[in-house]
């Protein structure tokens, strides 16, 4: 039987390995183009600061630190939300459809307002990235609960999403 901690230990465990997850990958793009922190300067100036015109040639440590916070507070916010629809689908295994359909607005909400914010951070941020970005946290994430809830596995395969 696998040791758990209480909701909200999960909840912060899963939200900030999510979150890890996201920043480390645009991390790496970031250094790979030869611009480290590039990614959450934007953002924070763009959704934390409300600018419209985002400085890409220098980078805004204001602006990291407070999207950073916003980007962790997030995650552990969708982290809640995942780990107690997990927690409600080990005992009702037709609440997965609800992960599901969770995922999915997720994805849409997060690039909708991408592109709804400045030109220079829609083109930042194509559908390929939003979305690789968010199934990397999915996968991460979601191992890491699979494996705090073994019966869930067993309950999958009595009745798949809960025929």
């Amino acid at each position: 039987m696998v040791h758990r901690h209480s909701v909200w230990g999960e909840a912060t465990d899963t939200g900030f390995l999510g979150g890890t997850a996201v920043a480390v990958l645009f991390l790496l793009r970031d250094l790979f183009h030869g611009k480290p922190l590039l990614t959450p300067s934007v953002l924070g100036q763009v959704l934390v600061f409300g600018a419209s015109t985002p400085d890409t040639a220098n980078i805004d440590f204001a602006a990291v630190i407070l999207y950073t916070a916003v980007h962790f507070l997030a995650f552990l916010a969708f982290g809640f939300l995942v780990t107690m629809l997990v927690r409600i689908a080990a005992r009702e295994p037709a609440t997965l459809i609800a992960l599901v359909i969770l995922f999915a607005c997720f994805e849409v909400a997060f690039y909708v307002v991408l592109q709804t914010v400045a030109d220079e951070v829609s083109r930042m941020f194509p559908l390929l990235w939003v979305l690789g970005a968010n199934l990397l946290a999915t996968a991460v994430m979601g191992v890491y609960l699979w494996k705090r809830y073994p019966e869930l596995s067993r309950a999958l395969k009595r009745e798949p999403l809960g025929a």
